[in-house]
């Protein structure tokens, strides 16, 4: 970070740098860094006009938050190690990326993110989503309902547009944006979807029933998904594995298509990159035949 904040200082001295404090604590000697405190992430989109983020793909998810109450600016990702979905370049790269961000014209991916709002009963807002403002949590990956440290499968009736889809009986139950396709979704066995898709990603985790495979749904509606009074214990609400709240039978929570995505600033070295991606990092399709078996068992 020190040689990052150096190249900053010395190639483009009329940026202003916000960091985080943690950054500015471990960089002392940089005595005109304007320091975020806790509770700023309602006016950070007004002065903000590009994000840099350096480490894994959990960064990105960590502006997600730290811009949830409106819009986010451009965010530019950078790797320390091996490049992934969320991380178009590597930290070798800086030099070059950065002149070309800041000059244009650059390839921008609008990331779809969802607009989350946790129910009570009574359709009021619960008192945990009070302090998100309007548009509800922000949601870059997944909402998660999970039965968690409880014993008992979730019971969950699950609504497009008012209409009922089903009832859930699963350890728990995910909606997912495109993006989050390739996170927990995917572990929980459903499908890899390009992120400029216009759809939501409902996969049930665990599921009783074996017949009970994603539902892929139209981005322009509202999903809800309701805790049943079948339910024996209470659901546990994550969002982008932030715990968020317990539902109880009869609360639930409703999500939408956000009207913030995450602009993410992409590469353009010509066409096939998600394509690349799903290959080179995912190994998609990949049979199971290892080189390094071939000749076992052979005299």
């Amino acid at each position: 970070m020190a040689s990052v904040l150096a190249h900053l200082r010395t190639h483009y001295p009329s940026l202003r740098l916000i960091v985080e404090p943690h950054t500015a604590k471990d960089h002392p000697g940089y005595t005109d860094l304007i320091v975020t405190q806790r509770g700023d992430e309602h006016r950070l989109g007004q002065v903000t006009s590009l994000v840099l983020t350096i480490g894994g793909d959990g960064t990105i998810l960590h502006v997600s938050h730290l811009f949830s109450t409106g819009e986010c600016p451009p965010v530019v990702s950078f790797s320390m190690g091996s490049l992934g979905f969320l991380l178009p370049f590597h930290i070798d790269t800086i030099a070059p990326v950065l002149e070309t961000t800041l000059s244009g014209p650059v390839a921008v991916l609008n990331r779809m993110r969802l607009a989350c709002t946790p129910m009570s009963n009574n359709e009021d807002v619960l008192s945990c989503a009070r302090a998100v403002g309007d548009a509800g949590f922000q949601v870059m990956n997944e909402v998660a309902l999970h039965r968690g440290r409880h014993p008992h499968l979730t019971v969950v009736d699950a609504y497009f547009d008012e209409q009922h889809l089903t009832e859930a009986v699963a350890d728990g139950l995910l909606l997912s944006t495109p993006t989050g396709s390739t996170a927990y979704s995917l572990s929980a066995g459903g499908p890899i979807s390009h992120p400029e898709t216009d759809a939501f990603l409902l996969t049930p985790i665990a599921p009783r029933s074996l017949s009970f495979r994603t539902v892929i749904l139209p981005g322009h509606g509202v999903v809800r998904l309701e805790i049943s009074p079948l339910a024996r214990s209470p659901v546990e609400l994550s969002v982008d594995g932030r715990d968020i709240c317990l539902l109880h039978a009869k609360e639930s929570v409703l999500i939408s298509k956000s009207p913030y995505p995450i602009p993410c600033i992409e590469r353009t070295d010509g066409p096939g990159g998600w394509a690349r991606d799903i290959n080179s990092l995912l190994q998609f399709n990949v049979g199971f035949r290892n080189k390094s078996l071939v000749g076992h068992g052979v005299a």
